[in-house]
């Protein structure tokens, strides 16, 4: 069903010719039943299809559906399902929501059935709403790609919902805009996470924008554009025929690795100053619900000085005997963990093991959290930041989340590999003065490393400087300061400076979150509210699904997006 899929949206891609904005866009431009069945695009004068149905006018049943609902992760169930939780942004009320497909009411379209034409016949956003762009920073235009390629897979069964979450709050942001012209980047709406949407539709992705949008060739061949890859080696996980036709397009991952790695045989993916690595999404269910550095606790609680550090440890997930692993699959983790367990794994005080039951107090009682790789990237430096624990980087070549934008040697320990038989050396020397400025500055770090204007707030921060706003301000030094070192970004821009100190100043006032910590929830305190609580009426079967508020937890109660507080206007 894949590989049909694929064949279908290529023959529907050659059959298009190129669209321009110069002329007024016209709702007509669908088959006539496109409405009854689906939504029309006026901009690619194409019917986008829910996933069950095909064909022009999207009348066509598929003929085996319950395919064509495993190829994106669906269960027969949820292809139907009309649960406004699984519908990016609802659908902003504007259409009905069919298996995490908005299927949009006449005079709407896009991704969330934002987007309908004005009187001049041209694209907004939200018309009718009094939706206002923001008027400081970054504008980005989002392309409207084919269901396919985003709103069809599943978003429960996505473990790495970037895409959906950023698509969600560009548009609550107020940085999104529908007017391309004046767009300072672009973002490539597409998923490649799951069987159904391999990194193989790239290229007929890439065709698709450029047949219908003239921004990726006026740019240089995809300068400014901006492509979501989360897969575990970021970049290097393309074939490499396609890393050359996005050669000048700026990624957005999880995987730092900027020089080759011959012990984790991996080869480098980050391109510091073009490419941007992104904190991994912790999802509500996770320990940093019950974060320390929360003000309703004790943000310098008494803790170990001894090292802590429970997960796989080994490449074939056995335990190791006596600190040594049994395999040899030493390209898992670069080979960073099997020798910490070797050298390590009975040090008084320390704890470097596959398990352990009290996995949240651990962290919330250890001064330093080991940080290293996986098989690829890791969340364990974020996880250790927003728990109150002080990182140990271990990955020689490895940038962390918003590096080197953001100096992580002011709130954690970065550890040569070379150095790891001495590890606890290099952490006794640590004296106390200096493990308190470092724990110190964990509280705004760890703001910049957390989504809480997606998932709710879990430090009591009010996310002006949470990961989403940390990415907007990365890409206005980008547009203000195109040739400037990133490492220089804070001695060049006080703005810039103060937002990573989390000093600067709103410009539209406050913004009060719904909280998903359980100790704050227990605790009954009237000024914070529980997310979950906000609408009862969705049947949210977890916390994490973030898709249950439109426009993300920030908006709180403010069903239309337009209404949505922010804190920069």
């Amino acid at each position: 069903m894949y590989y049909y899929c694929a064949i279908f949206l290529v023959l529907r891609l050659l059959a298009r010719a190129d669209t321009s904005f110069a002329e007024p866009l016209s709702l007509t431009s669908c088959a006539p039943k496109c409405f009854e069945y689906g939504t029309c695009n006026p901009e690619t004068q194409r019917c986008e299809c829910p996933l069950l149905w095909y064909g022009l006018d999207c009348s066509v049943p598929f003929p085996k559906p319950k395919e064509q609902c495993a190829a994106y992760a669906h269960s027969f169930m949820s292809c139907g399902s009309n649960d406004r939780s699984q519908c990016l942004n609802s659908c902003n009320g504007r259409g009905s929501c069919d298996g995490g497909f908005c299927n949009c009411y006449p005079g709407y379209y896009g991704a969330d059935c934002a987007l309908s034409l004005g009187p001049d016949g041209r694209p907004e956003l939200l018309a009718g709403q009094g939706y206002v762009p923001r008027q400081h920073g970054i504008k980005i235009y989002v392309y409207e790609l084919p269901p396919m390629t985003n709103t069809w897979v599943s978003i429960s069964r996505l473990d790495r919902p970037l895409v959906a979450a950023l698509m969600q709050r560009l548009l609550s942001s107020g940085v999104r805009t529908a007017d391309g012209d004046s767009a300072d980047f672009f973002f490539i709406p597409l998923v490649m996470r799951t069987k159904g949407q391999a990194a193989t539709h790239l290229k007929a992705v890439v065709y698709y924008i450029r047949q219908h949008w003239p921004w990726w060739d006026r740019l240089q061949g995809g300068h400014r554009h901006l492509l979501v890859v989360p897969a575990d080696l970021g970049r290097r996980s393309l074939p490499e025929e396609h890393l050359q036709m996005t050669e000048n397009v700026t990624y957005l991952t999880h995987w730092g690795l900027h020089s080759n790695h011959s012990a984790g045989r991996w080869v480098e993916s980050h391109r510091p100053g073009r490419d941007i690595v992104l904190p991994p999404l912790h999802n509500a269910d996770e320990p940093i619900v019950f974060s320390p550095l929360h003000v309703l606790n004790s943000r310098h609680k008494e803790r170990t000085r001894g090292l802590f550090f429970a997960g796989r440890i080994c490449g074939d997930g056995k335990a190791p005997h006596e600190g040594r692993c049994d395999d040899t699959k030493s390209s898992f983790s670069g080979n960073i963990r099997q020798r910490v367990s070797m050298h390590h794994w009975n040090r008084t005080g320390w704890t470097v093991a596959n398990h352990v039951k009290a996995y949240t107090s651990a962290l919330s009682s250890h001064t330093f959290c080991l940080s290293p790789s996986g098989g690829g990237y890791g969340r364990r430096s974020v996880q250790a930041l927003i728990m109150g624990c002080v990182p140990v980087l271990l990955g020689d070549g490895l940038h962390q989340p918003f590096e080197p934008e953001v100096d992580w040697s002011q709130f954690a320990v970065r550890v040569p590999e070379e150095d790891i038989p001495h590890l606890h050396h290099v952490l006794e020397a640590i004296n106390e003065s200096k493990i308190e400025e470092l724990q110190g500055r964990l509280w705004c770090a760890a703001q910049h490393m957390y989504y809480s204007t997606t998932y709710g707030e879990v430090m009591g921060e009010d996310g002006r400087f949470d990961a989403f706003e940390m990415l907007m301000e990365i890409l206005r030094m980008r547009r203000d300061h195109p040739d400037l070192d990133p490492r220089e970004y804070t001695q060049m821009d006080t703005s810039f400076a103060d937002f990573i100190d989390c000093k600067l100043a709103p410009t539209g006032g406050r913004v009060a979150l719904c909280s998903q910590n359980r100790l704050v929830k227990a605790s009954g305190e009237p000024r914070l509210r529980p997310c979950r609580n906000e609408h009862p009426g969705l049947q949210m079967r977890s916390i994490h699904m973030f898709y249950s508020w439109p426009g993300g937890a920030v908006c709180g109660q403010n069903w239309t997006i337009a209404a949505c507080p922010r804190s920069w206007i």
